[in-house]
């Protein structure tokens, strides 16, 4: 017998799990710090200039308040380098103690700072892709709120193989299939 979970539950179980207000919990006046790591300068800035708004127009419609607690938010830019990613994770973590990360956004910077998350037990909501987080090395600090190529192509592939009997395919990310010939 198989327990079947929504997917509702399951982040809901997830956020409950991996937002502990950990040294802050005892503290509860204490205001909750979130660490926002983001691109905001070079070729990716727009996609963290936009995370920067977004969060920040979420926290100011709660009057930067969560669950009743005061929200402070720390905002780190990598500059889309993954060698900035670390060093910017642990000012956020070391130095400015804050209680979770958001971001990063790209999976280079998310594999960049996988293992220090790991070690210093930091919740981090992540918006990169990075599938050897959540798959083939999964982190148990590390949630990933967006999709990835292999959640699409995986069970093309097995529908492929499987149903249509081909042996090989092409496919394009956002586009279908671009090749189906069982010859290709």
């Amino acid at each position: 017998m198989s327990a079947r979970m929504s997917r509702r539950s399951l982040l809901q179980g997830v956020a409950a799990t991996t937002l502990p207000l950990r040294k802050v919990a005892a503290q509860e006046n204490a205001p909750l710090r979130i660490g926002l790591l983001c691109i905001k300068t070079g070729p990716l800035a727009a996609g963290g200039v936009a995370m920067e708004q977004g969060l920040t127009l979420f926290l100011r419609e709660q009057n930067n308040e969560l669950a009743g607690r005061k929200v402070e938010l720390i905002v780190s830019d990598t500059g889309g380098a993954a060698s900035a990613a670390k060093p910017k994770t642990q000012e956020l973590v070391e130095r400015d103690k804050v209680d979770v990360i958001v971001g990063p956004l790209a999976a280079y910077e998310a594999l960049a700072i996988a293992d220090y998350i790991r070690e210093m037990r930091m919740p981090t909501v992540g918006l990169a892709a990075a599938e050897d987080l959540t798959q083939r090395r999964p982190n148990p600090y590390f949630i990933r709120t967006s999709d990835s190529a292999a959640q699409y192509t995986h069970p093309l592939g097995d529908y492929a193989a499987r149903k249509r009997d081909f042996k090989r395919i092409a496919t394009s990310i956002g586009s279908g299939i671009i090749a189906q010939d069982p010859d290709f």
